[in-house]
């Protein structure tokens, strides 16, 4: 698996994402997003993102979603602390950051903003706009209807009628932490991107993620995710999975009241991600240093939880110990600056291939680190 530079790679898939089409801005934007989204040790939201939009922008691929990567968003002030953003099929990352950044200035002048968005393509990880909001000293709530890519069953079923519809908090920590406490989660049993993820080493899905018309289980990811085998179970699985079927609904409700995108039939087209995206100040009601205060308590507090080797943490849960939601993503991020990025193998080959395709020459370094072979230079 090589090692590449963050710097090296932004610049590379800014190459990338300006070649296919996009103004030199959006691509700029793209490109950070997707690498972020590798730093932060979201390999599913990252850099392998670009080849599966490139090929849904020409309609194929599995669930694609609309991607004209010529198109840039619209913004609407609809009140003096609510707007809406026509992503016009946009990438989906440069209809967040103008998301955010509108839904900033709304709760930075008034106290709270509220911002609805339609027609995103994929909005990419909606923990990055989680983490911007809170940067800017803002409480963050998400509510995401995918409205395509269905994957997800209801209770007590194994059709796929509705996707993964994330939900996505912020809370500001005013230096009481190294970090924002950041909640990014599927209400699904795990998001797609760990499905996929087990694909290239033809890992087994855990039996508590999926299920069959006959209440087993789909072990095979490549099954899943490209035959359409099986469905994702609700947050709760097969316990109480109606908890999740409930926080997905109203997930997409949100989204698609604020987005105006809400799609019920099998023949419509999807218009991508619809969302409502909340800010508030949370110095309306209580004082910066209580804030930090609150947050590094409870910090303390968890960590001084026993813990036994014998309590699973779950399949899909990272480390061996307990940190606030966002906590692993800032120590990763500080790990892959120091050390380079880790490329999986079959990333690094398709973004190669699409390189060749869209015609980029890749600079040397990443050349370098990609392993190219001394004779294709």
């Amino acid at each position: 698996m090589p090692t590449v530079d963050a710097a090296d790679l932004e610049g590379f898939v800014t190459d990338l994402v300006r070649a296919t089409g996009a103004d030199g801005d959006v691509a700029t934007q793209v490109a950070e997003s997707l690498v972020l989204a590798n730093l932060r040790g979201h390999e599913s939201h990252g850099v392998r993102r670009l080849p599966m939009y490139w090929a849904w922008s020409r309609n194929e691929g599995e669930a694609a979603l609309p991607v004209d990567p010529g198109a840039r968003p619209d913004l609407e002030r609809l009140a003096p602390t609510a707007a809406q953003v026509d992503g016009h099929s946009a990438y989906g990352q440069f209809v967040g950051r103008t998301a955010t950044d509108e839904l900033v200035d709304l709760a930075s002048d008034s106290g709270v903003g509220v911002v609805g968005i339609r027609d995103a393509s994929h909005l990419g990880r909606i923990g990055e706009w989680a983490e911007r909001v809170a940067d800017a000293d803002l409480l963050f709530g998400a509510f995401v209807g995918t409205q395509g890519g269905r994957l997800v069953a209801p209770p007590g079923s194994a059709e796929r009628r509705y996707s993964t519809n994330p939900l996505a908090f912020g809370v500001p920590t005013f230096d009481g932490l190294d970090h924002p406490v950041v909640l990014d989660m599927a209400t699904s049993q795990v998001a797609h991107g760990k499905v996929r993820e087990r694909i290239p080493e033809d890992e087994p899905l855990e039996t508590a993620w999926t299920v069959r018309d006959d209440g087993s289980a789909v072990t095979d990811a490549a099954s899943f995710t490209r035959e359409g085998a099986g469905a994702l179970l609700p947050l709760g699985g097969r316990d109480s999975g109606y908890k999740g079927f409930g926080l997905a609904m109203i997930a997409e409700l949100f989204g698609s009241i604020a987005g105006d995108g809400l799609v019920v039939s099998e023949s419509e087209r999807s218009r991508g991600n619809a969302a409502m995206f909340v800010a508030a100040d949370p110095t309306l009601f209580t004082a910066e240093a209580a804030i930090a205060d609150r947050a590094a308590s409870l910090a303390a507090y968890i960590q001084e939880t026993a813990f036994s080797s014998d309590v699973p943490a779950g399949a899909a849960a990272v480390g061996d110990e307990a940190m606030l939601p966002g906590e692993i993503e800032y120590r990763t991020t500080a790990d892959r600056r120091r050390e380079g990025i880790p490329l999986p193998d079959a990333d690094a080959a398709e973004l190669m291939a699409l390189a060749v395709e869209l015609g980029v020459t890749p600079s040397e370094a990443i050349r370098d680190a990609l392993g190219y072979p001394a004779t294709d230079r």
